[in-house]
């Protein structure tokens, strides 16, 4: 005899209509057919798929429990008549009669049913009510990972037909190096529209008398010992746009060095560069060569200090002694 113990072998099986007469039974919405009786299965010819089942159901019910009949198995109530009528509406609940025939002669088909109909039950429930806020935070977890992981494994391998070869770009060719900050632990941090440029100058395609005019509309923005023009911008929201507006600002600068030429051309370019920040080190560093270097003839005596006196070893000393008085003490007291 068949066991029915597993209810992925029914997955294919259940159908709308299964489903539908769960629910109606669950909302006591279903109109049950008072003249057919659940066990004389001649009265069910006339009733549809739904009201079929359910007079099956009840014929279940009243088979285990009628007082007049001891409790027994399934397969001493099988029926003929009730198996025309269950093949009758095979179709209509998704089963395949061969199928639903084998397992009405097991014993299994009500259980079948029945599995079928608690899982959707299940389905349509509201899961706030079944399971902790942490538990469906889990579950949220979960559904993203695989979907990541499908997208790994699906989309992931069709990039391949938009790959392109590497070809290395010279700094004579593209003297503009854009840098972009991303905080990828704060995705609403200011940092991850920030955008930054820098221009090697000896790079542009320019003559020597306009770039020598565009070091010097630079001001602070241009260092000397690298030749370069640093410009950041953080004003939009995003890094193309903030890209996209240093690069005008590169494009305005040398315009207006082409433009003033020949007001700026004769201007030396400052030498000086800003003062770099000092560092604890380095201040140390600077006071302790200060202090090497200064005359001794230039000390003033008030501000000398007295070398303190290092109270430990006579401490010690004080100890030792007093331990050595104890022990003579006790030797006197025991003679």
């Amino acid at each position: 005899m068949l066991r029915f113990n597993n209810i992925n072998a029914f997955k294919g099986i259940s159908n709308q209509l299964v489903r539908k007469y769960s629910q109606a039974a669950k909302e006591a919405t279903f109109v049950r057919d008072r003249t057919a009786n659940p066990l004389n299965p001649s009265t069910w010819s006339h009733l549809n798929a739904a009201q079929v089942l359910d007079m099956y159901f009840q014929a279940c019910s009243m088979k285990y429990l009628h007082p007049s009949l001891p409790v027994q198995k399934h397969l001493e109530y099988q029926d003929d008549v009730e198996l025309e009528q269950l093949q009758r509406i095979a179709p209509e609940i998704g089963f395949d009669t061969n199928y639903l025939t084998t397992l009405y002669e097991n014993g299994v088909l009500s259980e079948a049913l029945t599995e079928i109909i608690n899982e959707s039950l299940a389905d349509s429930r509201d899961l706030t009510h079944v399971y902790s806020p942490a538990a469906l935070e889990q579950f949220e977890k979960i559904r993203s990972d695989r979907h990541y992981f499908r997208i790994k494994a699906h989309e992931l391998p069709l990039l391949v037909e938009k790959r392109v070869p590497y070809e290395h770009r010279t700094d004579e060719e593209y003297p503009l190096k854009f840098t972009f900050s991303n905080a990828l632990n704060d995705k609403t941090s200011q940092m991850n529209a920030s955008c930054k440029v820098e221009v090697a100058v000896k790079n542009l395609k320019l003559n020597e008398d306009i770039k020598h005019v565009v070091r010097l509309l630079a001001g602070e923005h241009y260092n000397i010992k690298t030749d370069t023009i640093t410009i950041s911008s953080g004003l939009f929201n995003t890094g193309v746009q903030n890209a996209s507006y240093l690069k005008d600002k590169v494009q305005t600068l040398v315009q207006a060095a082409k433009d003033n030429l020949n007001e700026f051309k004769d201007i030396p370019l400052d030498a000086k560069q800003p003062e770099e920040i000092k560092t604890k080190t380095t201040i140390k560093d600077e006071l302790s060569s200060l202090n090497k270097n200064f005359p001794k003839e230039w000390a003033n005596p008030a501000d000398h200090v007295e070398k303190r006196i290092d109270p430990r070893p006579l401490m010690k000393t004080y100890y030792e002694q007093m331990k050595h008085l104890e022990r003579l003490q006790h030797t006197f007291s025991s003679e």
